[in-house]
């Protein structure tokens, strides 16, 4: 069975994959943009408009990546960006996206109307690096997410679950899957939620230097339920 991982070890897990693997962060968020999009295919094949909401670290550029790959499968994905301050990489990813269209909302009300009209929702507003309680503004996104009765899908970790702890915090994303990127996480073992882990091209010589056995967990395939 595929180990849960801490804070700790993904970001050490973060850092060798640019450091010593060579594998650029933006590479990252290309696999794991295509392996959100595809879960969506299988897990949603009828639905037709998702609804992704982004915030500028690393998990929103992976939500962006997602968007392209969702268009080409031939969703309509809609992008709400909590901020227009993203990463390098993630902007990389952002300028594609507009090449090719994808609708760009950037004010809550607007963000209310789509919810409506949204047949799933994905989160990608906070990633693993979360301390402390989520910020106002975060806050009341993540109330209309949790009121709209759509199936919600959180990119690695719902935003607000502290990675290492768990529900500590008032406010979070209740999501009713969970798709996590490379090793699942600790703080979610308990979430009740459906949960996969997706393959993101972590080579297996690396788990063991983060203390996870090394193996072919994704030999059968690249998204696994647990």
């Amino acid at each position: 069975m595929i180990p849960y991982v801490n804070r700790r070890q993904i970001a050490e897990l973060d850092r060798l994959m640019v450091e010593h693997f060579k594998v650029s962060v933006e590479m990252m968020m290309e696999h794991a943009g295509y392996r959100i999009a595809e879960f969506i295919r299988k897990k949603f094949p009828g639905k037709k408009r998702v609804l992704i909401c982004v915030g500028k670290g690393n998990n929103g550029g992976d939500g962006i990546s997602a968007a392209r790959h969702l268009r080409n499968f031939g969703y309509e994905p809609v992008l709400f960006l909590m901020s227009p301050d993203l990463t390098r990489e993630g902007l990389s990813h952002l300028e594609i996206a507009r090449i090719l269209k994808v609708p760009e909302l950037t004010s809550v009300e607007m963000l209310k109307h789509e919810i409506r009209k949204a047949d799933v929702i994905i989160d990608c507003l906070i990633g693993y690096n979360l301390k402390g309680a989520p910020r106002k503004d975060f806050v009341g996104v993540i109330k209309l997410i949790n009121q709209s009765s759509k199936p919600i899908v959180a990119c690695d970790v719902p935003s607000g679950i502290d990675t290492d702890k768990g529900a500590v915090h008032d406010t979070y994303v209740k999501a009713t899957h969970i798709i996590f990127l490379s090793l699942p996480k600790i703080g979610c073992k308990d979430f009740p939620a459906e949960k996969f882990v997706a393959d993101i091209g972590v080579p297996k010589e690396l788990y063991s230097k983060i203390g996870v056995k090394p193996a072919n967990y994704f030999r059968k395939s690249a998204i696994i339920k647990i």
